[in-house]
């Protein structure tokens, strides 16, 4: 996939470091515009068993890059896409299914990352502090709760009336785009300033005061639509990621909407 997209002429293929065993981290940037852009930083594959995570860039991506599609056109001349489809190569290689060959949960390493053992959480933060990130979205898939969701910011010491509106309006306009998207099933939100910071989407929502998003999609099936010959299949996956830039459109036009 990541050969694919680079070969597009709108992306550009950096090489953030390597991880603990010396694979690449890459990192795909697309965009149309050279100046004054909104940051918009997509991980997914954290946890390497979650394959469906990448099915589901690969879905967003070939949206992005669809010349006729209009959310596609809007964002990216106000938007700049970074985006990693794969954080954990090593654990993928090792058919890991949370860990880096380390035998760390990357996704427990945001505060306090090393080189030794979670090098990829580093290249990326690196990159970000270069950037900025005006909203982030990091995708995984849930091996019990049978639904896509989101699970954000709540809890965090930061969390505010702006945070809370701009998650709502995220999650409306993809209730609106997507029967496949729901609320009623997620993680139960943590109480203010009981948020995990070791957690990717709770660090970022601290340290840049964005929109940030942890993206869960099912296993097996999804329960209120569910498919019974194919359940939560690669197709789907990547159908969810492509609708996903509704709502990353809805927020990032709002005229609330002011990333810092």
């Amino acid at each position: 996939m990541i050969a694919w997209a680079a070969s597009h002429e709108d992306c550009i293929t950096d090489h953030l470091g390597e991880t603990a065993e010396g694979r690449d981290i890459t990192l795909l940037e697309v965009s149309k515009t050279q100046g004054l852009a909104k940051n918009i930083w997509i991980i997914a594959r954290q946890h390497p068993g979650e394959t469906m995570a990448e099915w589901f860039v690969e879905g967003l991506l070939e949206r992005l890059f669809d010349e006729s599609h209009p959310i596609a056109r809007a964002l990216l001349k106000q938007c700049r896409f970074y985006v990693v489809p794969n954080m954990n190569p090593d654990g993928a290689v090792h058919g890991n299914l949370r860990v880096n060959s380390k035998g760390v949960n990357l996704n427990r390493e945001w505060k306090n990352p090393t080189a030794e053992f979670s090098p990829e959480v580093l290249a990326v933060q690196k990159k970000m502090a270069e950037t900025g990130v005006d909203l982030f979205l990091d995708i995984h898939g849930d091996e019990t709760l049978p639904a896509n969701f989101v699970d954000g910011c709540q809890g965090v010491p930061s969390f505010d009336a702006r945070m809370e509106a701009m998650e709502t309006l995220f999650k409306d306009a993809f209730l609106a785009v997507s029967p496949d998207f729901q609320t009623e099933i997620g993680y139960t939100p943590a109480q203010f300033g009981e948020a995990n910071l070791t957690v990717a989407t709770k660090w970022i929502g601290e340290t840049y005061k964005c929109l940030s998003f942890t993206l869960e999609m099912p296993f097996k099936d999804n329960k209120n639509l569910p498919d019974e010959v194919v359940g939560w299949s690669p197709e789907r996956a990547k159908i969810l990621g492509a609708d996903v830039l509704y709502p990353i459109y809805q927020v990032i036009m709002s005229p609330s909407y002011e990333g810092e």
